[in-house]
């Protein structure tokens, strides 16, 4: 089984190296590494040609944002599963693919995650983002890490395209709607960190950012169901204070 991690970066020299190094890592050997560049202009394609291996897959040109990236690694991507790794995080150890590749091995599913840590500018863990299993196996008051996500290809093939480029934070939430809600896709849930997330990306960076993510949830909701973005929206808000469910 191929498995494919899809990386999007621009002008992150000071950390895509990391990333680059993580997947490399991998005790799990059939992998290939699509990655994005969008015409970065600090540095960060000399770094790129100077680490990627034969099993790496480099485009540099322009884009229209991050989902516009992943959307031309998701179609260059070969591999049986596909994940995605930001510029700016690491697997968690070096058995997450072999973890992956085994749970789809094992078992009759269309897609596999897992839990993240978010960790600091000094590596340090300020959120253990625990996704559980979901409530018979729909998105209600939740999301999954996208980073621990990897979805089969025969199931992608459904999606057109796979990340909904109108969007600037929240298509990865689209994305889980409709292949849990709307396809009723099967999963299976790895009790364990897969990834570690750097906090200050697009969807974290600041109260704006969260602001935005929430109007976009509001909106994948609806476009997805027809309605009840806000009370969707309410329960996942909810759901991250004191460990609250509704």
């Amino acid at each position: 089984m191929k498995i494919s991690i899809v990386t999007a970066v621009y002008n992150r020299a000071h950390c895509i190296a990391s990333a680059i190094k993580s997947v490399q890592q991998q005790s799990y050997k059939d992998i290939e590494h699509v990655i994005v560049d969008g015409a970065s202009t600090d540095g960060t394609l000399d770094i790129l040609r100077g680490c990627i291996n034969k099993d790496s897959i480099l485009i540099s040109e322009p884009d229209d944002g991050i989902y516009d990236a992943l959307n031309k690694g998701f179609r260059i991507a070969s591999g049986d599963v596909i994940g995605i790794l930001h510029s700016d995080d690491s697997f968690y150890d070096d058995k997450v693919i072999e973890r992956v590749a085994k749970t789809f091995n094992e078992h009759d599913v269309d897609y596999v995650y897992g839990d993240i840590d978010m960790i600091n500018s000094d590596d340090k863990v300020v959120r253990h983002w625990k996704v559980g299993h979901l409530d018979n196996g729909l998105i209600m008051s939740k999301q999954i890490p996208h980073p621990s996500l990897f979805i089969s290809r025969n199931l992608l093939m459904k999606l057109h395209p796979p990340f909904d480029p109108t969007y600037k934070i929240s298509a990865d939430l689209k994305q889980q709607l409709l292949i849990a809600n709307k396809l009723r896709s099967r999963s299976f849930y790895i009790p364990c960190s897969l990834v570690k997330m750097r906090v200050g990306g697009t969807s974290t960076s600041n109260f704006m950012a969260y602001l935005d993510g929430w109007v976009e949830s509001r909106r994948a909701w609806n476009e997805v169901h027809g309605s009840g973005g806000f009370l969707y929206v309410l329960r996942k808000v909810l759901s991250k204070i004191s460990g609250i469910r509704i």
